[in-house]
């Protein structure tokens, strides 16, 4: 009898420190993964609307964008702004971007949404990963594709072989696209990830479109990747 009451106490005692403590850090953590997009998109929008851009776009792709779809290719450290410029100079368009299936990828597909764009969340090194079939199907709907060919560990400026197969799979061009800042503050993260300082110049240019070839020829690949990098060799200097 003395155990059952001693139970029956402890089922009706309030909860404790240590499980208030958890509850207020489970809140703590959905507020922060629910409200950091929110706030993150809102900041970059505002960032980017400070910018002082110039588009050298010389093949007019930005100014008569072409009815199919294409795949955006930009180093991952340039990142930051590219989904406000390509909703703003490109609008109606829909775009399905790689992300890593990491915490850092979840957050940053919730800051995608907030551009109304898609995340395929894996990697695009493996042609059986989730991320590659995903990004793959969308592909084929009609969608854009965003690819940071040096992500998402890197290493920097170094170009993976994912944004080719997928440009190769699907048979559709890559925009390479670079992205300079006057002035910028550098994180010490592996990418040296660049956030522009407000109201710095921002240069973006816009590439020729690089086709990939109809077969696995190793030569014609290599001449594709050779165009891919050299297209984005001057953001590697900036």
């Amino acid at each position: 009898m003395s155990s059952d009451r001693e139970s029956n106490r402890t089922r009706s005692a309030p909860p404790g420190r240590q499980d208030l403590g958890a509850w207020f850090t489970a809140r703590r953590r959905s507020l922060r993964r629910n409200l950091s997009p929110v706030l993150g998109a809102l900041l970059i929008r505002r960032l980017t609307g400070t910018l002082r851009p110039t588009i050298e776009d010389p093949q007019g792709i930005v100014s008569r964008p072409p009815r199919e779809p294409l795949i955006f290719a930009f180093w991952h450290n340039r990142l930051l702004v590219m989904p406000a410029l390509y909703s703003r100079h490109l609008p109606g368009r829909k775009l399905v971007a790689l992300v890593s299936a990491s915490n850092d990828g979840e957050v940053l597909a919730r800051l995608l949404a907030q551009f109304g764009f898609e995340a395929a969340r894996g990697s695009s090194s493996r042609r059986g990963s989730l991320g590659f079939r995903t990004i793959l199907r969308l592909g084929r709907e009609g969608r854009d594709i965003a690819v940071t060919p040096d992500g998402p560990r890197g290493p920097r400026y170094q170009l993976q072989d994912g944004v080719l197969q997928v440009a190769q799979l699907l048979q559709r061009p890559v925009l390479p696209i670079t992205c300079r800042f006057s002035r910028k503050w550098e994180l010490r993260s592996w990418d040296r990830f660049q956030i522009p300082y407000p109201f710095s110049r921002c240069t973006i240019h816009v590439g020729s479109l690089i086709t990939p070839p109809r077969d696995d020829s190793p030569s014609e690949l290599a001449a594709c990747r050779d165009a891919l990098e050299e297209a984005l060799r001057p953001d590697t200097q900036s």
